[in-house]
């Protein structure tokens, strides 16, 4: 019989599935608000990620408050949607920090992707944080850095230049460089990474998000346990050249699988952004539906309880706001001094 995690786990991607088909529907309104297209694509990772998770439930929000049909789309990654942006067949999408700044300058890996030209995209709102770091099976014995000497570890993940970007921080982070350890690659995201420790082709995946529903499977099998990172600013600094993530303590928890110790892992925000086409009114629109609705998010996935409007304005974010976001952000206050400093900053480095 199997275990009843891993029964858990494939229900929650069945019902990620059945979320993305909910979301796709019109939500019995005739027409779109004005300014506001009638429809909207919002793109995200594949069927079962966080990132995917966290889209269906913010184009529900959208779609039921702005009268439009939010159409959720699952992809490979943003290396796939990124080029729709410009091409106006996506309005939407999810990623993270360092995919949105790469992306839009087409650099790091996106060079081919883009062709070369950037993606148009600006940030609508800043929002959960990931908690991010390698993971082992327990049978491996593997604990912290010192273990990784000479293991098999996923550090390439082909097609997702962001998330091999996080494979390289922890290598540096431990101060691990090649040769010190054997280097597996995978072809698709993290969940993939995680599938190589369950299937013994690796002993570690480098990059692996708290709360993943794969874990639980890895944790079935043969038990999961994070490898902790090294909190020094030394070693921080090192990450920090491949990838934009700061030191997060975390404890045990129940509903952290995996995390069995107290441990320092990876954190860093995803995002919701728009199409510098998107106009400035369905913008305003947008960020004030989720500024004004934001508590309707908390019940649609445990990781949309920490999208949260103090997280919306980020002074550290990676690629500048919309202009109709902003409008709103001043409108409630919440767009500061020095916020236009960091958009100017961010719209010189275009």
């Amino acid at each position: 019989m199997e275990n009843s995690i891993f029964v858990r786990y494939r229900a929650l991607c069945a019902a990620a599935a059945l979320g993305a088909a909910v979301a796709m529907t019109p939500f019995g309104h005739a027409s779109a608000q004005p300014g506001v297209p009638k429809v909207m694509n919002l793109a995200t990772h594949g069927v079962g990620s966080v990132l995917n998770a966290t889209g269906i439930g913010l184009g529900k929000v959208i779609g039921t408050h702005l009268d439009t049909q939010v159409k959720v789309m699952p992809t490979a990654g943003p290396a796939q949607w990124l080029p729709q942006i410009a091409t106006g067949e996506v309005h939407l999408g999810v990623l993270n920090n360092y995919d949105a700044l790469h992306g839009r300058r087409a650099d790091a890996g996106y060079e081919k992707a883009l062709g070369g030209k950037g993606a148009p995209i600006v940030l609508l709102t800043s929002g959960t944080r990931n908690w991010l770091g390698p993971i082992a099976s327990t049978e491996s014995g593997i604990k912290g850095c010192a273990d990784l000497k000479g293991k098999r570890v996923v550090t390439r993940y082909t097609g997702s230049a962001g998330i091999t970007a996080q494979g390289s921080a922890m290598m540096a982070n431990c101060g691990l460089r090649a040769g010190d350890y054997k280097e597996v690659a995978v072809a698709g995201g993290p969940d993939k990474g995680i599938q190589a420790v369950i299937d013994g082709t690796a002993d570690v995946a480098a990059s692996a998000a708290v709360g993943m529903g794969i874990i639980a499977e890895l944790d079935a099998r043969k038990g999961a346990r994070f490898v902790a990172l090294d909190p020094s600013p030394e070693a921080w600094a090192r990450f920090r050249e491949h990838f934009p993530a700061a030191p997060k303590k975390l404890d045990p928890d129940k509903a952290r699988v995996g995390v069995r110790d107290t441990l320092y892992v990876a954190e860093y925000p995803f995002y919701l952004v728009a199409a510098e086409s998107l106009s400035e009114e369905a913008a305003y629109r947008i960020v004030k539906v989720l500024w004004e609705k934001n508590q309707e998010l908390f019940p649609l996935h445990a990781r949309l309880r920490h999208w949260v409007k103090e997280n919306y304005v980020d002074a550290d974010a990676t690629i500048p706001y919309h202009p109709g976001a902003i409008r709103f952000y001043k409108e409630v206050g919440a767009w500061t001094p020095q916020m236009d400093q960091v958009q100017a900053r961010l719209l010189g480095k275009r």
